[in-house]
Formats: structure tokens, C-alpha cells, sequence
């Protein structure tokens, strides 16, 4: 088996994650640290009804409706909390994530769409596919990428369009490294005949990254612009399918459909399995390079993944030099959709998952993913594999 080098093109931000800190945990906890979602919003709300004044069950409750992207329950029951106490930093955290969805949502006068909505060939597949966007009347070369926050763009690209520079927070990259990622304004982003006016776009090298032998990365697309739109990245038939939100999947009952949980700004997860090990919670990133698993330590003892650490390699992350040990795979799924044999990596000097108040699996991603027209419904809070 080849070495797997995992090369990431884009930023993992750990914006408004409020951890779970309470003097006496409440029922909920131990399922929300498990990822079950679903089962610890049942205990949050339980806990609720008891005590309506129960502040570490509305902080638990709240982060769960925030997950399902229910932005008004959300809201409502973090200013609950501030209600019981105006100083409560989860709640405020929570209500900050909300607002950073929402520029995202409701901003419906910034974007042109036609009926149709559009379809954008991939310019390139592999080892990530690649669409071609105009930002600020430039034409880009942009990865797509689930595991990126919404568009980033190249600092030179941004000198050579004129886009001004400002600013910057820091991202958490593979091998859990850190690097500062600056803001610019794009006051027109145009994908095939969709347009976007005014959007805020993160600055990141990207231009250095030698996947396409006759191709610059100019930049990569991620959640956040995709949520914008009833988005299908199809891999099969190499193209990008963006319709508006409020349409209906015209896939969903050909494929597998299945909950998805939206964490902070941009970080999908979906519950799966893997080597029959099942109720797993994994990072759905599509910007792995070169693999489609990277594994947690737990999940290879628990699942027995197959590693080869005298096959470890180098590779660069966004943070920069990252060791990689390759895995494999016998068999990865989400929900009944499943693959064998996949190949990945897992990078033993740090994981940028150790980020989030509750324990991943890993991450699925391109070589999993590419099997399939991924569907992402963030109304509905539904991912469809079909």
C-alpha cells in the first residue's frame, strides 16, 4: 500500500465552541461528549422540563439546536440562560455563532440566483476537485473543500485583484498546528450565472500547493459558501450543483439519507461506522488530499484500523510540517452507505478534532466521498449520499 500524504488546503476555526463546564453536569452531557446528539437533547430538554431555571441543562440544550441549525431555538433558550444570568460566556458564545450563521442565511440581497439554479464543471478531480469562480472580476481556480469555513483566498491572488487585507484570528490546521488567517472583502463573486456581492472571504496561502501539474490554487470554497445554496458536490459526474435553499433534494430518495449536525461555523458531522464498529460521529471534511480517513487513536485501537507507522511520510498542513502514518480502512460508513478498503492517515503529533466539547471518530473524506453525489441540505439538516 502507498503512503497516504494528506496535504490540507484550508482552515479548521474553533469559533464559539463553548465547552461544557457546570458544577454538577447535567443528564445530557455524557451523550453530547459521546456525540448522540439526538439522545442528549432528549436529557436536556427533560432536564428543562423538571427545572426551567436548570442553566447547565438550557447551555446543553441550546448547543444541541444550534447543531441541528435551529437558529430561533437556539437563540430563545441561550437568552434564556442570560435571563438567569447575564454573565454566562456559552450562552454569549452560542449567540455569536448564531449571528455568524445568519450573515450566511439571511442575506438573500447579496446573492443572485437564476430559477435553475447553476451547475459548475470541476475544472479538475483529483486529488481534490477544483471549480472556476471570478472574484472581483478575476478568474480563480478554487478548491473544494468541506473542512474550510467559506471562501479563502491566496494573499498574491488578492494583491493582483486589488483586494485589500486586514485583519486576522487564528485556525487550527492537521496535526492540531496553528496559523494566523486574515480577512479581505470580495465585492463580487460570481459562480457560473450565480452572484454574490459583498462577501467576507479568510486569506491563506494556497498557491504553493503543487496538486495540479499546470494549475495554481487561487483559492478554496467551503461550508459556508456552500450553505448558502441546496448544495451537490457530484464526484461521479464531475460538477458542482448549486440550487436554492429552499429547494427539495431531487436526489434524496435515490440515495442514502441521513441527520446532519453543523458544529461551530462550518463543521459537518455525521453519525456512521467504522470496521462494523458502529454509532461513530465523523468530521465530514472533503479536503483530505490523497485519503478519505483520518482516524482518532481511539477509533484505531477500538475499531482495530490498520496502521503503518514504518510508512510514515511528511507532508504540509495549513500550520505547516505534519507527520503522517497511513491507515486503512476495511470498512468506513455513513449511515448504511459504506466502502471498503479506504485509505487514510493519522497524524500522531496532534488532532484538530481535540478541539470540540465532544469525541470524534475522525474524518471522512475525498476518497470515501468521491463514490457518491454528496448532498448537503442545511434547512433540512439532512446529507444525502446518492
Amino acid at each position: 500500500m502507498p503512503a497516504v500524504a494528506f496535504i490540507r488546503a484550508a482552515a479548521l476555526f474553533a469559533a464559539a465552541l463553548p465547552a461544557i463546564v457546570s458544577a454538577q453536569a447535567p443528564p445530557g452531557d455524557a451523550s453530547f461528549r459521546n456525540g448522540d446528539f439526538a439522545q442528549a437533547g432528549r436529557a436536556y430538554a427533560a432536564a428543562v422540563a423538571r427545572n426551567a431555571k436548570d442553566e447547565a441543562a438550557l447551555i446543553g440544550l441550546a448547543r444541541v439546536e444550534l447543531y441541528r441549525n435551529d437558529l430561533d431555538a437556539a437563540s430563545a433558550t441561550a437568552r434564556r440562560v442570560l435571563a438567569i444570568d447575564a454573565g454566562n460566556a456559552d450562552a454569549a458564545r452560542i449567540l455569536r455563532t448564531i449571528d455568524l450563521r445568519r450573515r450566511l442565511f439571511e442575506q438573500g440581497e447579496r446573492i443572485s440566483i437564476p430559477d435553475r439554479g447553476a451547475v459548475l464543471p470541476f475544472v479538475e478531480s483529483e486529488p481534490l476537485p477544483m471549480i472556476e469562480l471570478t472574484i472581483d472580476g478575476r478568474p480563480a481556480n478554487c478548491i473544494l473543500d468541506t473542512g474550510a469555513p467559506d471562501v479563502v483566498i491566496d494573499p498574491d491572488f488578492a494583491a493582483q485583484a486589488g483586494i485589500a487585507v486586514t485583519g486576522g484570528q487564528v485556525g487550527t490546521f492537521a496535526g492540531g498546528r496553528t496559523a494566523t488567517v486574515r480577512q479581505a472583502m470580495l465585492q463580487r463573486l460570481q459562480a457560473g450565472p450565480i452572484e454574490l456581492r459583498n462577501i467576507t472571504a479568510g486569506v491563506l496561502p494556497s498557491r504553493g500547493i503543487s496538486f495540479y501539474r499546470d494549475r495554481r490554487v487561487d483559492c478554496t470554497v467551503g461550508t459556508g459558501f456552500l450553505m448558502r445554496f441546496l448544495s451537490t458536490i457530484d464526484y461521479p459526474r464531475k460538477r458542482l450543483i448549486l440550487r436554492r435553499r429552499t429547494e427539495e433534494a431531487a436526489n434524496a430518495g435515490a440515495g442514502v439519507s441521513m441527520p446532519m449536525w453543523l458544529a461551530g461555523d462550518h463543521f459537518i458531522f455525521a453519525e456512521g461506522s467504522v470496521n462494523g464498529v458502529g454509532g461513530q460521529l465523523f468530521l465530514v471534511d472533503s479536503g483530505l488530499a490523497g485519503g478519505g480517513f483520518g482516524p482518532e487513536k481511539q477509533t484505531i485501537d477500538a475499531a482495530h484500523v490498520r496502521t503503518f507507522p514504518d510508512r510514515a511520510s511528511q507532508g504540509i498542513g495549513g500550520g505547516g510540517a505534519v507527520t503522517f502514518i497511513p491507515v486503512v480502512a476495511d470498512e468506513l460508513c455513513l449511515s448504511s452507505a459504506c466502502q471498503r478498503d479506504i485509505q487514510g492517515a493519522y497524524t500522531p503529533s496532534g488532532s484538530p478534532l481535540a478541539m470540540f466539547p465532544f469525541r470524534p471518530a475522525g474524518t471522512i473524506s475525498h476518497t470515501y466521498l468521491e463514490h457518491y453525489a454528496v448532498t448537503l441540505d442545511f434547512l433540512r439538516m439532512q446529507l444525502t449520499l446518492s
